[in-house]
C-alpha cells in the first residue's frame, strides 16, 4: 500500500543518473550544448557527474528544455532506449536480476520513485493479464508528454535486454495518430492504438512470466538490500490522492485533507501547485475504472455501476459519459 508520507516537488531526492545524464547526452548529440540544456533548471553539471539528488521540479525543467532546445520529435523515444542500452545502471539494472516481468513489476512498485519519478502507474488485472494506465505523477506538468514516451520506449528497449526479444506490449494513446508514425512503431511496435479514452499498456499473461535471461536471486536480493538503503519513502501528494480515491471512490476532499493532517485550504493550495484539483484527480482515477470496467472487462451497466460504488444507473451513465466522453455502450463496442 502506498505512504501518505508526501514528497515535496522541490525535495531533491531523484538520483542524477542515469536520466539525467541520458538527456544531456542525448541533447549533446543533436547539437544542445549542456549549459543551455541546464539554464534555469537549478540543477549543475556537479550534480549530475557526482550523481548527486535532484526534485521533480527540475526533472520537469530539464525535460522541457531538451524538448524545446532539441527539436527532436524521437526525443523521448531516444532517451527510452538509451535508459535501456548504454546507459542501463542503478535499480532499473538490477531488475534485470528478477525472474520474470512479474517479479521485476512488484519490485518496481516499491522503488517508482527512483526510477519513474515523473511517471506514476494505475494497474488493473483482467484474469492473469495487466493493465497499467499512465498518471502524471506530479499532477499536470508540461514535461508528462515526453516523460511518457521515455518510459513507453524504456520499456520496450528492456524487454528485449531481459528476455532477449521484445515483448508483445499493447499501447493505447489518448490522442490521435500522429504523421510520424513510422517513428512510434520503430520504436514501440506495430500494436499501436490511438484515440483512446485513457493512456495505458496492456501486458500479456504469456509476457508476465517469461523468463528472463539475466535472473540471478542471489544478485537480485543484494541489489534490493542495497538500493533499499537510499530509497525514498512516500509519495507526490497527486499519486496519494489517487490511491485514496482508488481505496475509497466517496472519499471527498474534505476526507483526504484530514488523513493527511493539513487543512482543506492548504490541500487547494497545494494541489494547485501541482497544476491540479481533488475534482480532476478523482475523475482520472474513476475514468480508468469505467474504461476497464466496460471496455476491457465488458461488463454491463449494472456490474460496473456496482463495482464503482454507484447506486443509479442514470447517474452511473453521466458519469461515464462526463469521464469519458463516450456513453457506456460506445465504450464496450469500440
Amino acid at each position: 500500500m502506498m505512504s501518505n508520507t508526501m514528497i515535496a516537488q522541490d525535495t531533491r531526492y531523484i538520483p542524477a543518473q542515469p536520466l539525467c545524464q541520458v538527456v544531456v547526452d542525448i541533447c549533446r548529440s543533436l547539437g544542445v550544448a549542456e549549459h543551455k540544456l541546464l539554464r534555469g533548471t537549478g540543477i549543475f553539471e556537479a550534480d549530475i557527474r557526482d550523481n548527486g539528488k535532484v526534485s521533480v521540479l527540475q526533472l520537469a525543467a530539464l525535460l522541457v528544455n531538451a524538448e524545446k532546445l532539441s527539436g527532436a520529435r524521437e526525443l523521448g523515444f531516444l532517451i527510452g532506449q538509451a535508459l535501456a542500452t548504454s546507459h542501463n545502471k542503478g535499480f532499473l539494472n538490477a531488475l534485470g536480476y528478477s525472474r520474470d516481468l512479474n517479479q521485476a513489476l512488484r519490485l518496481l512498485s516499491a522503488f517508482i520513485n527512483q526510477v519513474c519519478s515523473l511517471v506514476s502507474f494505475g494497474e488493473y488485472r483482467q484474469g492473469s493479464a495487466r493493465l497499467f494506465t499512465f498518471r502524471d505523477a506530479a499532477g499536470h506538468h508540461k514535461a508528462f508528454g515526453i516523460a511518457s514516451m521515455i518510459v513507453c520506449s524504456a520499456m520496450v528497449s528492456i524487454s528485449k535486454l531481459w528476455c532477449g526479444h521484445r515483448l508483445p506490449l499493447t499501447f493505447h494513446f489518448p490522442f490521435s495518430r500522429p504523421r510520424h508514425i513510422a517513428e512510434f512503431e520503430m520504436y514501440l511496435g506495430r500494436k499501436l492504438h490511438f484515440d483512446s479514452p485513457c493512456f495505458s499498456v496492456t501486458v500479456s499473461e504469456n509476457a508476465l512470466v517469461e523468463p528472463f535471461s539475466r535472473a540471478d536471486s542471489f544478485l537480485l536480493m543484494a541489489s534490493v538490500h542495497h538500493f533499499a538503503k537510499t530509497r525514498k519513502v512516500g509519495a507526490l501528494l497527486p499519486q496519494i490522492i489517487r490511491n485514496m480515491v482508488t481505496r475509497n471512490p466517496q472519499i471527498a476532499a474534505l476526507d483526504v485533507a484530514q488523513a493527511l493532517d493539513i487543512s482543506p485550504a492548504t490541500l487547494k493550495r497545494k494541489l494547485k501547485e501541482c497544476n491540479t484539483t481533488f475534482s480532476a484527480l478523482n475523475d482520472e482515477v474513476r475514468r480508468e475504472q469505467a474504461v476497464f470496467l466496460l471496455r476491457i472487462c465488458r461488463l454491463t451497466n449494472e456490474q460496473s455501476a456496482l463495482n464503482m460504488a454507484i447506486s443509479d444507473l442514470t447517474n452511473f451513465r453521466r458519469a461515464v459519459k462526463r469521464w469519458t466522453g463516450r456513453t457506456p455502450s460506445e465504450l464496450r463496442g469500440h
